[in-house]
């Protein structure tokens, strides 16, 4: 049983670090080349708030080594990616952020919704000839706690749907970050515990993260 147990460390372990590697490269030459079009031409206090803002994303993903965060710094770490992607896009994109107070200390596992959140943007919002709106919901219920990224994106059919969180290796052979997501949820908490899609074509798509509540739970682990 121990030796299960610390199999399954080493797996949420490795697959956080994998997962704080994939910060996507295309995102970091996109927001540099808007800097430097910003600098160009003049718009100063735009540079410094999307410097501001990758420069807080890229330390607390690549130098915080904690597996557990409070919801509240989670919710602080989406934040920083939505501002950089709503200067990017502009009018294309817009954001909406309701979190229920009672949870925010309460304990999460590190880099469970920006992967959603990102999701939502490349393959709902982006596709989506009017752009849209992404909302991130959190909430509790007795011991469980609910996180929700909705977009009123293109949507998906049900046979991809159906498929979302197969195992299976993007372009450059790691694993995407949904299955990442999912993964890493159930060797922490167990497989009652998880993602559900629902999403319509034309509509959007709405991803619910089921967790167990843990108010003001042990966040100090590091990996080692």
């Amino acid at each position: 049983i121990q030796r299960i147990k610390n199999e399954q460390t080493e797996k949420r372990k490795s697959e956080l670090l994998a997962l704080q590697a994939q910060i996507n490269p295309h995102f970091l030459y996109n927001t540099l080349d808007s800097i430097i079009w910003m600098s160009e031409s003049g718009k100063n206090e735009a540079v410094i708030e999307m410097t501001s803002s990758l420069s807080k994303l890229l330390r607390k993903s690549i130098s915080n080594n904690r597996e557990f965060v409070q919801v509240e710094e989670e919710i602080e770490y989406t934040r920083d990616y939505l501002k950089i992607q709503k200067m990017r896009y502009h009018d294309k994109l817009d954001y909406k952020i309701a979190i229920q107070p009672a949870i925010l200390q309460a304990a999460i596992a590190k880099l469970l919704i920006q992967p959603l959140v990102e999701n939502a943007i490349y393959h709902g919002i982006k596709m989506k000839e009017n752009g849209g709106l992404i909302t991130i919901k959190g909430w509790a219920e007795e011991d469980t706690l609910y996180i929700q990224v909705l977009d009123d994106g293109v949507g998906m059919p049900l046979e991809v749907q159906a498929h979302l969180l197969d195992p299976r290796p993007d372009q450059n052979g790691k694993k995407v970050g949904i299955y990442n997501v999912q993964r890493r949820i159930q060797l922490y908490y167990g497989t009652r515990y998880g993602l559900r899609f629902k999403s319509k074509q034309g509509q959007g798509t709405a991803v619910t993260v089921t967790l167990p509540f843990i108010p003001g739970g042990d966040i100090h682990e590091e990996i080692s």
